[in-house]
């Protein structure tokens, strides 16, 4: 019996270790809410929480340095679909051991916010990409940049 389920806990071994993010993968999409009521012809804002994992940061959308790579939103046109300015939270400053200057990151959770305006000829349900472009750090260590994809889903509100 003991061999049975050695075998099949060896078995399963290589499924969890691909489902283990790579160095840098530091960033999820906790939730997308739309406030507001998506309506033709109307206006939402669509509220994006950001986590990031516990020992990583990436740096704000506006870097302390302009060689640092910043965390950017970026969202595909859709038909009837006009996206506002990102809003983007300041970015905290924090002093790196092994760095001269403070850096200006997000670390644990950070909230984006972006207006969508809705012509009359929209059609819902709607679905935006979109796309998290960060650098994941671990103190002075930065990893290669990535591009976290989500979608934004628009609904009927009557």
């Amino acid at each position: 019996m003991k061999l049975i389920l050695c075998g099949l806990c060896l078995a399963l071994l290589p499924g969890v270790a691909s489902a283990q993010r790579k160095l840098g993968e530091a960033a999820t999409v906790r939730s997308v809410e739309i406030q507001g009521a998506a309506a033709p012809g109307g206006k939402v804002t669509a509220v994006i929480q950001v986590q990031i994992e516990k020992g990583y940061h990436t740096h704000s959308n506006k870097p302390s340095e302009p060689q640092f790579i910043p965390t950017i939103l970026t969202i595909d046109p859709a038909p009837g679909v006009r996206v506002g300015t990102v809003n983007y939270p300041a970015g905290k400053v924090e002093k790196v051991a092994g760095l001269e200057k403070p850096l200006s990151i997000y670390e644990n959770q950070f909230e984006l916010s972006v207006p969508l305006g809705l012509t009359a000829a929209v059609k819902l349900p709607a679905t935006l990409q979109a796309t998290l472009k960060y650098q994941a750090c671990q103190g002075a260590q930065c990893y290669a940049p990535q591009k976290l994809k989500f979608d934004i889903k628009l609904e009927a509100k009557p």
